[in-house]
């Protein structure tokens, strides 16, 4: 081979690529390893990709448009017509001011909360828009870490979207805001755009509703608070909780002094200031204010916004609040008598079970001077409107109306092996009953021996069913938060005396499904909501149901119980005119009373209750009468409501009754007694012929099947109920005066001048039979959790 072709072969063999990878001249796995030349030119390869991507995204991105939140649409709820406004949810008063009219002290806070490079940086923070990208990446988004040009970008151009798509928007906007404005003005513009609670958007107006003064006026303590404020401004009220912004509080006024804002000794002085209390607007006194508070919570959870964002988002609210059924139930409690004891608090849900809406309420007597809603936020004991649950377990379970149970009073029963003796009310004795005389009369001793046959946990889940909370856990009793719960709703053989503690929305949501014939809707007050000038719908309520009970059990329940009004405890409800059904509700103690009832159409709760400082105490004498129960104010205030709410509608008949689920029934331990013969007597002829006692002993041996049966039989004493349900054993006046009587007649004024809210006197009684709290306290079976 020539020379030169043996050189030019071996230079062929030894030239290098541009890359040098794999690595010429280096044997072995290493020459895979990447080379300086790969890794410097790789590298500035990537800094020039996101170079000119940023500069391209730079370019491309425009300063947008304010958002709607931002220029502080307002917000609407309606009636149920869509027309009738019922108030608004704004920006209240918002005002932007100048950096000048903004103390040096607040704006020195603002700093040391939310962004203490805000002077040396050029609107964003590497830092915390990489901890952003990581949290939206791995969906665990914390928030914080913005600068306050970024928060100021957010807030009046963009949302609280968590997505990198408004992240990186935000970074160029910010980036561009920091060139063409001045740190003052981004400042001002910040402070001028936060909300600060109270439906406060910006400083100026937070410094007038928390302090009463200007914000150029703001020392270093209520800047700092004002301050801490910013990251969480609805966990609470300063002036209710200021402890909620402590910890931020001294957090900010370490920031000030380790930047040099103030001095150590200056911080030493510096307290949490004293909070003026919030004012509420006019427009929410009486009814509205509860209507407005109500719609609010339920808004914030079915939209999932915040209270910033439904202040200022233009949302259009329909309710199922009807303007003239709040009226009527104003009308309807204001019929109380006005000799009200201290603390007397009145309470009344009406819901169409069709769809669960609220058709009207009762707060409390003004908004504004008592913002705690009697009917949606209260826990008052259920009484004997808790029995149904029980009720419905029974058919469930193969019992049936004309199943016998004790009624004596005191019966001891048979509680699992272990003795349990029960007390009707006053003290009130019935030979053995059948299950709906039991239901009329309400009757404990019955409807517990009931309540053991079947399981009281089998009640329980009826009454989750149906529409009450479930009982509160053990951290939700300590921290207060009752608000989705009951309280005691136990699985205690005593929970069908009405142990528990129930909302009267629930109860009246309860009863609801029983008008609704088992099937359950969620109750609610918002039926939909648009947004903008378009009306873009955004939320519609789901409205379908659930069907929770057998129909032929629905339709057995409203029998039992259409049967408290047309001879029971409930009678005064015929007054309405219509078919109608119910349960009446006395506690233990005087310190409740419910009517709970339905039409086909219309279900509604009614309780009167007494709380004084905090606590639940006897409603004593009042309205002329000796003791208050369900069968009096509450069954009258019910009646004059619905009489008002359903005119002019359609007059609907219960379902007929039908087959019951054939199911086995559980072995009842406590039967009803068999009924003890009557002495053989040798006839006297002498006697007359129609002797009046004849017929004695046949009424005495039959065991008592009907309410008619019954009926008849307990006028023996007096010509009517009134002697037996006024807590006497044997119908006779001279009981009433020992034992007290159950609608306090013995309180009474003369008859030639009877009490102008009294029943007429040719109704039934109201006697509630056997009421909720009974100081009855059976031993814990297996299972049970009371």
């Amino acid at each position: 081979m020539a020379k030169g072709q043996h050189t030019a072969k071996n230079i062929g063999r030894n030239t290098k690529n541009l890359l040098n990878y794999p690595r010429a001249g280096v044997s072995g796995w290493t020459r895979f390893l990447p080379s300086i030349r790969i890794l410097v030119v790789g590298g500035l390869s990537l800094v020039i990709a996101l170079c000119v991507a940023f500069a391209v995204g730079y370019a491309a991105t425009d300063i947008p448009e304010p958002n709607l939140e931002a220029t502080g649409q307002t917000s609407t709820i309606y009636y149920n017509d869509g027309k009738t406004p019922i108030g608004q949810y704004k920006v209240e008063d918002r005002k932007s001011v100048d950096i000048e009219e903004i103390s040096k002290p607040m704006q020195k806070a603002a700093i040391a909360a939310e962004d203490t490079s805000f002077y040396e940086n050029r609107g964003i923070s590497i830092k915390g828009l990489s901890r952003a990208v990581v949290g939206v990446v791995t969906n665990q988004y914390a928030g914080g870490g913005s600068t306050i040009t970024q928060q100021y970008v957010k807030n009046f151009y963009l949302t609280n979207e968590h997505s990198l798509d408004r992240k990186i928007k935000e970074m160029f906007i910010s980036l561009k805001i920091d060139q063409q404005q001045s740190k003052d003005e981004i400042l001002a513009n910040y402070l001028n755009t936060i909300y600060l609670g109270r439906r406060s958007y910006g400083v100026e107006v937070a410094a007038q509703n928390y302090f009463d003064k200007p914000a150029s006026e703001l020392d270093v303590s209520e800047s700092a608070l004002l301050a801490a404020m910013i990251q969480r401004p609805g966990a609470a009220d300063p002036s209710d909780n200021p402890e909620m912004y402590e910890d931020r509080f001294n957090y900010v006024v370490k920031n000030m002094v380790d930047e040099g804002f103030i001095t150590e000794e200056q911080a030493a002085k510096v307290e949490m200031p004293e909070v003026r209390k919030q004012n509420k607007e006019s427009s929410l006194s009486g009814q509205k204010g509860y209507m407005w508070d109500f719609v609010r919570r339920e808004a914030l959870r079915k939209l999932d916004i915040d209270e910033a964002q439904l202040d200022r988002g233009g949302y259009n609210i329909v309710t199922t609040f009807d303007k003239d059924r709040m009226k009527a139930a104003e009308k309807a409690i204001e019929t109380l008598p006005q000799d009200q004891p201290e603390g007397m608090q009145a309470g009344l849900v009406s819901i169409d079970p069709d769809d669960g809406g609220i058709e009207a309420f009762y707060g409390g007597k003004n908004y504004l001077d008592q913002a705690f809603n009697a009917s949606t936020q209260s826990h008052v004991q259920a009484g004997s409107t808790f029995k149904p649950f029980a009720l419905v377990a029974g058919l469930e379970n193969g019992v049936r109306l004309t199943d016998s149970y004790p009624g004596a009073s005191p019966t001891t029963l048979n509680n699992d092996g272990t003795p349990w003796e029960v007390n009707n009310f006053a003290g009130t004795s019935y030979g053995p009953v059948s299950l709906l005389k039991a239901t009329q009369s309400s009757i404990n001793t019955a409807y517990a021996a009931l309540n053991v046959q079947v399981g009281p946990e089998k009640t329980v889940d009826v009454a989750e069913r149906a529409g009450l909370s479930p009982n509160c856990t053990d951290k939700e009793k300590a921290s207060g938060d009752t608000g989705g719960c009951s309280i005691d709703l136990t699985k205690n053989p005593s929970n069908v005396l009405g142990t528990p503690s129930v909302k009267p929305i629930d109860m009246a949501s309860a009863y609801a499904t029983f008008a609704a014939n088992g099937v359950h809707h969620e109750t609610h007050s918002i039926k939909k909501v648009t947004k903008g000038a378009e009306d873009e719908e955004v939320y519609k309520a789901e409205t379908k149901g659930k069907r929770v009970f057998d129909k032929a059990v629905g339709a057995e329940t409203s029998y039992a119980l259409s049967q408290v009004v047309q001879g029971g405890s409930g009678s005064y409800a015929q007054n309405l005119g219509r078919p109608a059904a119910g349960k009446t509700g006395t506690t233990t103690g005087n310190t409740a009373a419910w009517f709970s009832g339905y039409t086909p159409n219309l279900a509604t709760s009614v309780v009167l209750y007494r709380e004084v400082d905090g606590k639940q105490t006897s409603i004593g004498a009042y309205g002329g009468r000796g003791e208050v129960t369900g069968g009096s104010f509450p069954v009258q205030v019910w009646t004059d409501y619905m009489q008002t709410a359903l005119e002019g509608e359609k007059v609907e008949q219960f379902p007929a009754r039908g087959e019951l689920p054939d199911k086995p029934k559980p072995k009842n331990s406590n039967p009803a007694p068999a009924p003890k013969p009557e002495p053989k007597e040798e006839p006297e002829p002498e006697a007359p012929a129609d002797n009046s006692d004849g017929d004695e002993g046949k009424e005495t041996e039959a065991p008592i099947e009907t309410p008619k049966d019954d009926e008849d039989k307990d006028k023996d004493s007096d010509g009517d109920e009134k002697g037996k349900e006024e807590g006497s054993k044997d119908g006779s006046d001279d009981s009433k005066d020992s034992e007290g009587s159950a609608d306090g007649s013995n309180d009474d004024p003369p008859k030639d001048d009877p009490p102008k809210d009294d029943p007429p006197k040719d109704d039934p009684p109201e006697d509630d039979g056997a009421e909720g709290g009974h100081p009855i306290k059976p031993p814990k079976s297996p299972g049970d959790n009371g």
